[in-house]
């Protein structure tokens, strides 16, 4: 069994969809796979689903979307995986077999490979935990639950992004991180941690006039739409640009070796903040 949060709400056995059409069962399922094994209330439930907005007769609702989801469930042979208990419900689902906790769980293995300096591992766990997503999550969920759900795994999933792009640069594969930085880039023009490491990219990749104008592109955003400098950050990336600090070009290809473990502390630094 896989339920996929990371995206457009999905329940799927073996690589085979499972016919959900309601989405209140969708919306369900994303309640109860948010905490799997653990009994969530009916309360609970209307918050997660409708928030403030409540239909006539939500308990009813509930149960109706149950039904559904059951039915789901049914086509595989997994209806016990829907439990009632104690005025609530239960997904006994391991939660291995759910894309938001696989994906913390591998953010994890890779925290601890960064920490062991086992820069290889940390970047195969990275793509690991990266590849379960799909777009945006909790697509089907209208609530302020969800919304805020979305909110801190968005926050969560560039953060690691980051991270991931940090190792990649630590082991030299600089060329690689530009397309991904790029993009992050542009979906994030005031993020001054995304133009920093896209800087120090395209200058490892020899582009030092298209790092400089990352430089400028974002200062530009940053004093029009916020009336603010760049942070000393930023401009510590630009100072080395100009050749005033040789971290940059030093940096550049030094990392490139195999999977023995070395220091990356700026990927420690990002991924604590992931934690």
């Amino acid at each position: 069994m896989n339920v996929r949060l990371l995206g457009l709400i999905q329940l799927a056995d073996g690589g085979r969809a499972l016919p959900l059409p309601s989405a209140r069962a969708r919306a369900l399922l994303a309640s109860l796979a948010w905490q799997p094994r653990t009994v969530v209330t009916d309360s609970a439930l209307m918050e997660r689903i409708w928030g403030s907005e409540l239909p006539d007769n939500p308990r009813d609702s509930i149960y109706t979307a149950a039904k559904r989801l059951r039915r789901g469930l049914e086509v595989a042979g997994h209806t016990r995986r829907l439990v009632r208990l104690r005025g609530g419900y239960l997904l006994d689902m391991d939660p291995a077999e759910i894309d938001v906790h696989r994906f913390r769980s591998q953010v994890a293995l890779a925290r601890d490979a960064v920490r062991r300096g086992y820069l290889c591992e940390a970047d195969d766990a990275f793509g690991s935990a990266l590849r379960d997503w799909t777009g945006t999550a909790l697509a089907d969920v209208d609530s302020s639950w969800a919304g805020q759900c979305r909110e801190t795994l968005g926050r969560e999933r560039l953060l690691v992004q980051l991270a991931a792009t940090e190792v990649r640069l630590a082991l030299g594969r600089h060329s690689e991180a530009v397309p991904e930085l790029s993009e992050l880039a542009a979906e994030h023009p005031l993020d001054e941690g995304v133009a920093a490491l896209l800087m120090t990219a395209l200058h490892r990749c020899g582009l030092r006039g298209a790092a400089l104008a990352v430089y400028a592109d974002t200062r530009r955003h940053l004093v029009a739409e916020l009336g603010v400098e760049p942070g000393e950050g930023l401009r510590r990336a630009h100072r080395e640009l100009l050749g005033e600090g040789g971290a940059v070009a030093a940096g550049a290809g030094a990392e490139a070796a195999g999977c023995a473990p070395c220091g990356t502390e700026t990927a420690s630094a990002r991924l604590r903040l992931v934690g």
